[in-house]
């Protein structure tokens, strides 16, 4: 899935850097390489990040379809993320590694570009069926109308308030309610429900929270292209929003959102400091089991009848552009996007199921915290807004978000020095800026 609003991701420069160093045709040197035994047996690759859930959970999958592939064999690899595509980085640009391999979000364009990925339109990969995976959350995957990964699990963005707070403060509030709402009426009941916390935490530092403001307005932080969507006035009319939350005090002050680096344990509603904080849907689970009962809110948005920003954040699986068993692993892909079994195996670990009939298989064996993000999502995924995929340099310029508008907390910088700064390094780092 999409990485979590802190930018914690490594450099893509830094992981690209191996890449350049080899040289595209070094990459494709180990096309076709044949990986078979004499007895007709076949080795497929699987490397992933995650978790020890996300790794049992694939693992018990995997021994599924070897059940029903008994001529295919799966090695399995698996890392934590920070190391994962310095790993794969290195392997796929010396033509080796995984024949099936997890990719994010920011790093799925460079991948496709440097051909160190599949065309999963081919005829190697008829074996995947899309038909039961709604097309917002195929066409993520999309570069230039071609597929280049298939989804393994679905997140958006949300609230994640405290119910009771809410309720005792007037109620949630129903999709489409405004920012001038928050501002004039949400932020100011919350208060006094809870006087010793901050309505919410501060969300200003995410260029993600300002991709969703601006999706809101009909534009969106990248285009299809990879370039620039905004302009520096969008930019600086999101700050502006948010300082002037800050100066409602609907926002955590400046110490305490400094203070808040994405983790669990930093949060600032689980630390309940605020009663309310951005993140991704595949977090929830984490604040159920360290805080207790979460509800998930829609963003303000400009009017009722406005976009709410949301988009679709699917995991994702690619194939190996020199992997001598693309037809292989288009079987084992299809397998875990759709094989009621492999459904059942993975669960959430990924996400909430990208195949409709998986998805309401498992939600009546869901826990109480997936069963909330299942019901978010299934109420709201049919006013979900397209994403394009993010142009390189872009998880760097995540983390200089955070660092420009953190000089605004503290007084640094004036909104307006600090959305110039901003939109010049985006125009430095993002192609065709």
């Amino acid at each position: 899935m999409r990485r979590p609003p802190a930018p914690f991701t490594p450099s893509r420069r830094q992981v690209l850097a191996s890449l350049g160093a080899f040289g595209l045709s070094a990459a494709v040197a180990g096309c076709d390489t044949a990986d078979a035994s004499t007895d007709g047996e076949v080795r497929l690759d699987f490397q992933w990040w995650g978790g020890d859930e996300r790794n049992i959970a694939t693992q018990k999958a995997v021994e599924l379809f070897q059940r029903r592939h008994p001529k295919i064999k799966v090695s399995v690899s698996f890392t934590g993320y920070d190391s994962y595509f310095q790993r794969l980085a290195t392997q796929v640009a010396a033509g080796t590694g995984p024949d099936v391999l997890q990719m994010d979000y920011y790093q799925l364009r460079d991948y496709a570009a440097n051909g160190l990925i599949a065309n999963l339109g081919g005829p190697d990969f008829s074996a995947i069926d899309l038909a039961g995976v709604p097309r917002a959350y195929v066409d993520v995957n999309r570069l230039d109308g071609e597929l280049w990964a298939v989804p393994t699990g679905l997140s958006t963005q949300a609230l994640l308030v405290d119910p009771e707070i809410w309720h005792k403060a007037g109620g949630l509030p129903k999709p489409g309610w405004t920012w001038d709402d928050l501002i004039e009426d949400v932020g100011p009941a919350l208060k006094k429900a809870a006087p010793d916390r901050s309505p919410l935490t501060d969300f200003g530092r995410y260029s993600e929270t300002f991709d969703l403001w601006l999706v809101q307005r009909g534009k969106s932080l990248y285009k299809d292209d990879g370039s620039l969507g905004f302009t520096e006035a969008d930019l600086r009319g999101f700050w502006e929003l948010t300082a002037r939350l800050r100066d409602k005090g609907v926002f955590t002050p400046p110490n305490l959102t400094a203070s808040y680096d994405g983790s669990t344990a930093s949060s600032l509603l689980i630390r309940k400091l605020s009663t309310a904080e951005f993140n991704l849907t595949g977090t929830v689970q984490p604040y159920f089991t360290t805080y207790g009962d979460i509800a998930l809110v829609p963003f303000p948005t400009v009017s009722a009848g406005a976009p709410l920003g949301l988009t679709v954040g699917a995991g994702m699986m690619c194939v190996r552009q020199s992997s001598a068993h693309k037809r292989e692993a288009a079987l084992l892909l299809d397998f875990l996007l759709n094989d009621p079994a492999a459904g059942s195996a993975l669960g959430v670990v990924r996400g909430l199921p990208p195949n409709r009939r998986n998805m309401n298989r498992i939600a009546p064996g869901l826990g109480k915290g997936d069963q909330v993000v299942y019901e978010y999502v299934s109420s709201l995924e049919k006013r979900f807004s397209s994403s394009a995929i993010p142009p390189s340099g872009s998880d760097e310029d995540k983390l200089e978000f955070r660092r420009v508008n953190e000089d605004v907390l503290f007084g640094k910088k004036t909104v307006g020095e600090a959305a110039a700064e901003m939109f010049d390094k985006y125009n430095t780092t993002v192609p065709k800026g």
